[in-house]
């Protein structure tokens, strides 16, 4: 494998839409190629799958939650409080390790989070991102939690998503649209996502991230390495993307219609 200190710095991270087949067949990948990863989970599968979750917890992933109902921009502190410490209780009970890492849905986030976050002991916090393909670490002076900004893709009708299987799908893109992105960018460090309903199960998007992968162009890092060195600033400073227009997928082919991986 390519150490070269110059290589781009990643982190994997892995959005299970209550798909567990999809799930297995990603972490099954991802530990044949040693890389780590971060697996965030929808309640559902926490309270449907836990043998599932214990067994990817005790494989080594770092296992974080997501809510995905709602962005937390539009939930009041009470509300939040609610919903981090049942995931947070939850996931604890089924994975046997603390959770460290929580994302709402469009990853939003705001002050409230990071608070909370704080109080439950919550490590990282994932946010949209700021800088383009270019993912950054914020830490505001006043909390503990770190904030992930994920990497973005541009979009001038639908807003920024992630860099991700899913943010291509919901613009009516192809893998081979996800293929352009991955192969051209040109930053020092990345979040790269990848979701289950999707790259876990469907061929030809799970084919690019393994055509990416064999390319060893990323130092792949965990979390806690990932986030060393954070940009730290009043958290009045730190910016926050809030753009998230692509609210109704709008695929140029219908998702049942995507070819189903055959695996060994």
């Amino acid at each position: 494998m390519n150490t070269s200190p110059d290589r781009t710095r990643g982190l994997f991270l892995i959005i299970d839409r209550r798909n567990h087949r999809g799930l297995t067949h990603w972490i099954d990948e991802l530990e044949k190629r040693e890389i780590p990863a971060v697996i965030k989970l929808d309640e559902y599968m926490v309270d449907n799958f836990c043998d599932l979750v214990r067994d990817i917890s005790e494989r080594g992933f770092e296992v974080g939650c997501s809510y995905n109902e709602q962005p937390f921009w539009e939930v009041d502190y009470d509300g939040q409080y609610e919903i981090m410490s049942r995931l947070k209780e939850k996931l604890d009970v089924c994975s046997g390790k603390s959770m460290r890492v929580f994302g709402s849905k469009y990853f939003a986030y705001d002050e409230s989070t990071l608070q909370i976050a704080d109080k439950l002991g919550i490590d990282y916090v994932l946010a949209r991102g700021t800088a383009g393909a270019r993912a950054l670490v914020y830490k505001a002076e006043e909390y503990n939690a770190r904030i992930i900004s994920v990497s973005n893709v541009p979009s001038k009708q639908l807003g920024t998503g992630s860099l991700c299987d899913e943010s291509l799908w919901c613009r009516g893109e192809t893998p081979e649209d996800l293929r352009k992105l991955l192969f051209n960018f040109k930053e020092n460090r990345i979040v790269l996502v990848a979701q289950t309903h999707l790259s876990g199960v469907k061929r030809n998007w799970r084919n690019i991230y393994r055509e990416f992968l064999d390319q060893d162009r990323i130092h792949w890092q965990s979390i806690d390495n990932f986030v060393q060195e954070p940009v730290v600033l009043p958290n009045s400073r730190i910016p926050v993307n809030t753009r998230a227009d692509y609210r109704t997928p709008r695929p140029k082919i219908p998702l049942e219609d995507e070819p189903d991986l055959s695996f060994e």
